[in-house]
């Protein structure tokens, strides 16, 4: 049987949904330096631990390297573009249940179909609405520990 122990839980105080033995990590591959920085800060005040990548080569690395619990890629990194990275690390056994969620300016109905068609588990439009991200990060988090401790 799965152990339990990472697994979220929702506090009775709060209501909020929390993780207590450890932080989960978040990938942010992102080529702004301001972006990602605001994304950073951002995650580690909710208590995520946050590690970056600002262009496509060195996101795969550093997702193989963490195996973090989510990856937030921007469509448009050099070396690679976050399609490309996307299906690199879907060929990967150990990222497979990682959800990917691209992050882009550009029109989702133009995008969103070619990003789930690579990988990704959704898309995220420029600027973020950060009550989606929340929830986003809410739902994908806990289900993909799961799917890794199974």
């Amino acid at each position: 049987m799965a152990s339990t122990e990472n697994l979220p839980v929702t506090s009775p105080a709060s209501g909020a949904l929390t993780f207590p033995c450890s932080k989960r990590t978040i990938l942010v591959a992102e080529d702004s330096a301001d972006a990602g920085e605001m994304l950073q800060v951002l995650l580690e005040l909710k208590g995520y631990a946050v590690v970056l990548a600002a262009d496509g080569h060195r996101a795969v690395e550093v997702a193989v390297q963490e195996v973090p619990d989510l990856i937030l890629i921007d469509l448009q990194l050099p070396g690679l573009n976050g399609l490309s990275v996307t299906k690199e690390l879907r060929r990967r056994p150990e990222l497979r249940a990682v959800p990917i969620i691209l992050i882009s300016g550009h029109d989702p109905a133009k995008y969103r179909t070619e990003a789930l068609s690579a990988g990704c588990d959704d898309y995220l439009l420029k600027p973020i609405d950060f009550d989606r991200l929340d929830q986003i990060l809410h739902e994908r988090i806990p289900a993909a520990v799961r799917a890794r401790s199974a």
